[in-house]
């Protein structure tokens, strides 16, 4: 029976991590990379605008950029996912209850997600998007440091 293995991936060193173990634990499974389109983050190229309009356009460039983000995590790791079947999804929330909503929409049946991510300082045991996912996920969690 194939498993489904949801990571999110949010550019940061420990999701990439998080990917890496995913696939040394079960190179068989199908590899769900995923990235939550947060409307509530301010980029620093925002700051003092305050937050972007959220319209179609936003929502399209935000895509791509996510895409791009999946896509070069996908890349990263290639040298060790000769059959494995990835799968790049995105969706927009924010980041915690959009990963664990994710969990459904993909019939994933565990989720591997990185201890912290961009935002997180180093000496936080567990980021709180972690935290948040491993109290509230249908399936099991393992958080990758």
């Amino acid at each position: 029976m194939s498993r489904t293995i949801l990571v999110p991936h949010d550019g940061s060193s420990n999701a990439q991590a998080a990917l890496k173990y995913a696939l040394e634990t079960v190179p068989d499974a199908r590899i769900v990379l995923f990235h939550a389109i947060d409307p509530f983050e301010v980029r620093p190229e925002d700051e003092g605008d305050g937050l972007p309009p959220l319209t179609e356009a936003w929502y399209d460039d935000q895509r791509a950029a996510a895409t791009d983000l999946l896509e070069k995590a996908r890349d990263g790791v290639a040298d060790r996912a000769d059959d494995v079947t990835f799968e790049l999804e995105t969706a927009v929330g924010a980041p915690p209850q959009t990963i664990v909503a994710a969990v459904n929409d993909t019939d994933a049946d565990q989720i591997v997600i990185g201890r912290c991510g961009r935002s997180g300082p180093e000496e936080i045991r567990m980021g709180s998007t972690a935290e948040h996912v491993v109290k509230r996920a249908s399936v099991p969690v393992t958080v990758v440091q």
